[in-house]
């Protein structure tokens, strides 16, 4: 006598069901993914076309930034072109901040970036990293003080943190905490000597027509 045949329901199949799971849950990341491009993409177009401080231009890229879920509370930001963002949504900007072009910042953990912060091009925050016996993946935040001032291709790795005022050099390697008011420079970047604080009126910003406080 031949079996009864049953009726399948897709719905109550679990192995249909994990597989529809798993392909939303890839179709969720993707759209995130493509979300994230878009706008990058128009924040890279409005740096190429803009320099900083140029109002109409870092109220559009302010506006992108919150899209991407980036705590930006100021209009006065500039991200020149090229300029990608892993994570946004654990990146905090502060006021008058410039982020040069060529930049990558990966915040798979929180990256606290201060008032009037100052980079060149090809600026590098990652708070990604190993544990050196294991290799098993980590990630600690990283925090940028206030009036902090970035050279070229500068890279500042998991956990450390630079003080306010400080100058970190061209091709640097921050792996360690930099002291405030301190010019800093090699690989890896240590502090070198001590900077004269500065009154908040003679910091460097191209966003002159707000009053530094």
């Amino acid at each position: 006598m031949n079996a009864p045949v049953k009726q399948l329901d897709i719905w109550a199949d679990r192995p249909r069901l994990t597989g529809a799971a798993w392909a939303l849950a890839n179709t969720r990341r993707l759209l995130g993914l493509l979300w994230v491009y878009i706008f990058t993409r128009f924040i890279s177009l409005i740096g190429s076309l803009s320099t900083p401080g140029m109002r109409p231009a870092c109220r559009l890229q302010a506006w992108a930034l919150r899209r991407l879920d980036v705590t930006c509370p100021s209009n006065d930001v500039w991200v020149g072109q090229h300029v990608y963002f892993d994570y946004p949504e654990r990146l905090v900007l502060g006021h008058r901040v410039t982020i040069g072009s060529e930049s990558r910042i990966t915040a798979r953990s929180a990256i606290v970036i201060g008032d009037d912060f100052l980079s060149a091009p090809g600026l590098l925050l990652n708070t990604g990293t190993h544990d050196a016996i294991t290799l098993v993946p980590q990630s600690i935040p990283i925090t940028i003080g206030a009036g902090v001032w970035c050279g070229t291709r500068v890279t500042i790795c998991a956990g450390a943190t630079v003080g306010d005022g400080a100058v970190i050099g061209a091709g640097s390697v921050v792996l360690k905490d930099i002291p405030a008011q301190h010019l800093a420079f090699g690989v890896p970047c240590k502090p070198h000597r001590a900077l004269p604080e500065q009154a908040p009126a003679t910091r460097w910003s191209n966003f002159r027509s707000t009053p530094l406080k």
